[in-house]
């Protein structure tokens, strides 16, 4: 049944690896005791000691998908030690056993095969390897979400050591690709698909919609990543900041975000808020609430704009002064009693329409500058190579390793309660809490009797469809009541 339903999560909807905010866990208080660990601190230790990177050619093979699985359950786990405020052994065991670097890696090795092969090979393979291109394209999602937990700890953001240089990059292109993606997408969002147009869309539109939901997600992600590099900004390898702040300018990224936030829309006259990995509707009484993507972009342009480190390398020019007090217009009470210490940020940009902008405190003498190599190296592969060489690979999978794959994924989800991960159940047509769901799909919910009559005529096709589906795995010999057990 779990297997089920995870399958219907990989044919309908993206699974974002979500986070609970420090602040959602404070609140949260003993109500968030409840649930079993998914592992023990000694099996934690065990996988993360056995943690190697992971090589370009090696993405997608048998061997990945157990380290996939690895890296799932690991990211779970933390969530869990997060949400219950019990010890963070995952975190712990990353730090100790020196893997921060690992992840990184894995990061960048997966940004680099989805924006190179993912393009090649989707077309031929969605219809025939869905769940393996869905599973690829998923895996940066639980990366960096693993990355976003150890990083709440500034040991951890030391751990990263010469590849934070890589990691910045990372967090500059996704924070790039947020401001070009909202300068696109301004306006009130496109009316949601029809039952009839989703299932009738073909597997590679439907991975595709899924990619751009998941990369979106990551980005989202790396902002917070950037709040917590700068929070840490005496911590970073020398370069680090230089190549944040003199080769990217990162903060001029940041600023267009708070003028056109991507993390807000609106859709049906209403107004909803991208948090935790979901969207979600924004009640009009909490229009002018600081999102917790908000937050993070505020923070973080504290941190770069007033921390000395960050002082100390940041040249100004007319454009960057410019660029800076276009802030001016965000400041006010409501703002600074919600981010208290966005106080003195306010008085920095107020002065620096009277007064010249501090000139940096360090010298520009020797400059030693640090290079991303990873990312520059897998720019020199040849992607053709590399995606026909994945495709023959892919096919030329036999169906019982593809089985013992599936059923490898069904035992995992099987062993975890994953109704711990899962908001309560709403009705899919009224909104309001959901008892009772789809007795053939399992996929929708609805709170009685007469929503789940008024859907059906909208339900009936993609139900048809999930169900022939999961048909079809079942002659395979993936059957979810079974899966797990082979």
């Amino acid at each position: 049944e779990k297997f089920r339903r995870r399958v219907c999560c990989f044919r309908s909807r993206p699974v974002q690896a979500q986070l609970i905010s420090r602040q959602q866990m404070t609140m949260m208080g003993e109500e968030g005791s409840r649930g079993a660990p998914i592992m023990m601190q000694s099996e934690a230790v065990r996988l993360v000691e056995d943690l190697k990177p992971i090589k370009l050619e090696e993405v997608g093979t048998k061997q990945w998908t157990k380290y996939h699985q690895t890296l799932e359950r690991l990211n779970m786990q933390a969530q869990l030690s997060v949400m219950h405020q019990s010890d963070e052994f995952v975190v712990e065991a990353l730090i100790d056993h020196e893997k921060i670097d690992v992840l990184i890696h894995d990061l960048i090795v997966t940004e680099a095969w989805k924006a190179n092969i993912m393009p090649k090979v989707v077309e031929e393979l969605a219809s025939t390897h869905y769940v393996k291109l869905y599973l690829i394209a998923y895996h940066e999602s639980i990366v960096v979400s693993l990355l976003e937990k150890a990083f709440y700890t500034p040991t951890a953001v030391a751990a990263g050591g010469e590849l934070l240089v890589e990691l910045a990059d990372y967090c500059y292109r996704k924070t790039v690709k947020l401001v070009s993606d909202a300068d696109r997408e301004e306006g009130d969002l496109p009316p949601p698909k029809t039952a009839q147009e989703e299932a009738a869309m073909s597997e590679m539109e439907r991975l595709e919609d899924q990619e751009r939901q998941i990369s979106f997600g990551s980005a989202c992600s790396a902002v917070t990543l950037v709040r917590f590099l700068s929070d840490n900004a005496k911590l970073l390898p020398l370069g680090v900041l230089t190549r944040m702040l003199s080769d990217h300018d990162i903060l001029q990224t940041l600023v267009p975000l708070l003028d056109r936030p991507p993390w807000r829309r609106v859709k049906g006259g209403g107004a909803q808020v991208f948090s935790d990995g979901r969207w979600a509707d924004q009640p009009a009484e909490e229009a002018r609430r600081l999102t917790k993507m908000d937050a993070q972009v505020w923070l973080a342009l504290n941190n770069l704009l007033l921390a000395p480190e960050c002082r100390a390398k940041y040249e100004w020019n007319e454009h960057r002064k410019g660029g800076v007090m276009r802030l001016s217009k965000h400041f006010n009470e409501i703002l600074v009693d919600q981010l208290p210490v966005l106080s003195d940020l306010r008085r920095f940009v107020e002065s620096l329409a009277l007064h010249a902008p501090p000139a940096p405190t360090e010298g520009r003498g020797l400059v030693i500058e640090q290079l991303p190599e990873l990312w520059t190296g897998l720019m020199k592969s040849d992607w053709n190579k590399e995606a026909k060489a994945f495709t023959e690979r892919i096919k030329g999978t036999t169906a019982e390793d593809e089985m013992e794959e599936m059923r490898g994924l069904a035992s995992m989800y099987d062993a975890i309660d994953l109704e711990q991960f899962m908001e309560d159940p709403k009705c899919v047509v009224c909104g309001k809490p959901a008892e009772k769901r789809c007795s053939r799909c399992k996929l929708d919910w609805y709170c009685g009797r007469k929503c789940q009559v008024k859907a059906w005529k909208k339900h009936q096709p993609l139900c048809d469809a999930l169900c022939d589906s999961l048909k079809k795995q079942e002659e395979m010999g993936v059957a979810p009541g079974q899966a797990g057990k082979g």
